[in-house]
């Protein structure tokens, strides 16, 4: 097997020993060598008489050409690429028209990763042999992995032409064509891989990765299983299976295949990070900070993540947790009019109300539109009775799409504590009239604040 499917099968081949094809084209190398020499040696013709320094060169070339494959088979079996360049270089000074032995010179610099003089052997063997089926495919998959793949189709869909019924020359078509922006048709040989080879889990891998890419998570969601299911290894599957139930909306399923992905691969912090996003969404906020913590003990500088910490010890009513984390945030991103109000929320449930209001004042400096943070205010001036600064702004309040029944009773009662005695009973009717018993102690209260107030006014 000549070819190469990527480094990792490139390293997995050269622990087996020769590949086949590459065995095979230097033993047709060594035959022709063998067969050039027989005929030298049988010829009935004389031949010109010759010094005899010259003569004896010319009768040792046969042989050296023949040591010095041997060498470089022996030295590519040992994966010992640089003795095999060595030796192959040295044949080709002899003979440079020796196909085979461009070949191997190729696969040899591959070995060293030296991809430039790989390309350039490779193409040497293509100038003395266009249907080498090998050497076109390793060339393809080489210049693929150097991001070329525009380079690459040349020989790649040669390579599934010379042999359309070989498997992986369709594969690394479609990676190819993949590659290149041309989804539509690395589709079409993904599928054509899988015609001859429906077992190969990487095809199913590919194949769905172009389906995810074009939003067709049904579609993907069944091909990465399907993938996952053939080999036990492929992490990755287990990883697109989850993205593409994402994109389905089924979080759920969704988290359940982040588990599964993590447990294989537990260092992948991106995706702990964003497994634990889903968690909040769903509201497994314990799930969510056992997650963030993970990360946290990883890669604490992590971007998002001490907001995120902050998040979820607020919900967790962790409150010092949360102030920390959302300090942490902040001093990494003091422009952020958002954490500026998370934190302001914190500190106003831990009833620091003067650092509350510091933080909803940041908040609104750089974003005035940020109607939590003008919520939140309103309700720190509130609890420290600053009635006739949150009155402004619960008026505002009460002016947005659908106010809270409660913005009416703190309205209400901020009139009430400064006697004004007419706005007053208006906002206790029209929280009275919303309200549907969301806060029983509050319509009790309103009930009883408007009768007197309803008496008081009719004096």
């Amino acid at each position: 097997m000549g070819e190469r499917s990527s480094q990792s099968e490139c390293q997995r081949a050269r622990r087996r020993g020769l590949p086949a094809a590459r065995r095979a084209l230097l033993g047709l190398a060594l035959l022709t060598v063998s067969i050039q020499a027989g005929a030298q040696t049988q010829s009935k013709t004389p031949a010109p008489a010759k010094s005899q320094s010259s003569a004896s060169t010319e009768g040792q070339t046969p042989a050296k050409i023949e040591a010095l494959l041997h060498d470089s088979e022996d030295a590519l079996n040992r994966n010992d690429f640089a003795a095999a360049v060595t030796s192959l270089k040295a044949l080709l000074d002899l003979q440079p028209d020796l196909t085979p032995a461009w070949f191997s010179l190729g696969y040899a610099y591959t070995g060293l990763h030296q991809n430039d003089d790989a390309v350039a052997a490779y193409r040497t063997a293509i100038e003395h042999e266009p249907d080498l089926f090998e050497a076109r495919i390793n060339l393809g998959i080489l210049l693929v992995e150097m991001n070329r793949p525009q380079d690459a189709l040349e020989h790649l869909k040669k390579a599934s032409a010379l042999k359309p019924e070989n498997a992986r020359a369709h594969l690394y078509f479609g990676r190819a064509l993949a590659a290149a922006g041309q989804a539509e048709a690395a589709q079409k040989q993904f599928q054509e891989t899988l015609k001859l080879d429906p077992a190969s889990a990487i095809a199913h891998f590919d194949l769905a990765q172009i389906e995810l890419n074009q939003k067709q998570f049904e579609e993907a969601r069944a091909e990465f299983e399907k993938a996952a299911s053939l080999d036990g290894h492929l992490a990755q599957a287990l990883l697109g299976a989850a993205l593409a139930l994402e994109g389905l909306k089924r979080n759920a399923d969704a988290a359940t295949y982040f588990e599964k992905y993590l447990a294989a691969q537990p260092d992948d912090l991106e995706t702990r990070f964003h497994l634990a996003k889903i968690n909040l969404q769903e509201g497994k906020n314990e799930e969510a900070l056992v997650n963030l913590q993970k990360v946290y003990q990883a890669k604490p500088g992590l971007a998002g993540l001490a907001a995120a910490l902050g998040d979820v010890n607020a919900l967790l009513k962790k409150l010092p947790d949360s102030e920390k984390f959302y300090r942490e945030a902040l001093a990494e991103t003091p422009d952020d009019s958002d954490l500026h109000r998370a934190l302001g929320k914190t500190l106003l449930d831990e009833e620091k109300l003067e650092p509350a209001e510091n933080e909803f004042r940041a908040a609104l400096k750089l974003n005035p539109q940020n109607r939590e943070a003008l919520h939140g205010l309103a309700a720190t001036l509130y609890l420290e009775k600053r009635y006739p600064e949150t009155i402004p702004l619960l008026e505002a309040r009460t002016q947005e799409p659908d106010p809270p029944a409660e913005a009416f009773f703190l309205l209400a009662t901020c009139y009430d504590h400064l006697r004004i005695n007419q706005k007053a009973l208006a906002a206790y009717e029209r929280f009275l009239a919303i309200a549907q018993d969301e806060n029983p102690d509050q319509v009790w209260q309103a009930q009883q604040r408007a009768k007197l107030l309803r008496h008081m006014l009719e004096k």
